[in-house]
């Protein structure tokens, strides 16, 4: 999938998230010194994973290590091809051994939280419009 829409935000301030069969999450490209770029109104984003998830964690951005571990693609919303997290998921569940479908490790990095997902479905991206 082509995230290049969310990646191309300069920063993420985190709106909402919630788990109601689907893990959704809105994320709001953030502020220049609290003005709106010049460029173009913030965007909304709406970051929906519907497939069942395996692991799901946040992390209070303050407190995470800078050097980052695994290999991914992506800026906000990271795609890992290998990660300590995918690790971790598959040494302490058996999801990897009972899936049909490969496990894919996701990242949305925002100014208040870093969200990883695990899950065997990619999330759907989609720019809500404000207007």
């Amino acid at each position: 999938m082509d995230y290049s829409q969310i990646n191309s935000a300069d920063a993420l301030v985190l709106m909402r998230m919630e788990v109601a069969g689907t893990l959704e999450i809105w994320a709001e490209e953030s502020k220049e010194n609290g003005k709106s770029s010049p460029r173009r109104p913030p965007r909304l984003f709406h970051i929906a994973f519907p497939g069942e998830i395996m692991a799901l964690e946040s992390l209070n951005a303050s407190y995470t290590r800078e050097a980052d571990a695994g290999t991914y693609s992506g800026t906000l919303l990271r795609t890992y091809k290998a990660s300590p997290f995918l690790d971790y998921v598959r040494a302490e569940t058996y999801a990897a051994s009972t899936m049909k479908h490969p496990l894919h490790h996701f990242q949305l990095i925002t100014e208040e939280a870093i969200i990883d997902v695990v899950t065997i479905t990619p999330p759907q991206v989609d720019e809500v419009s404000l207007g």
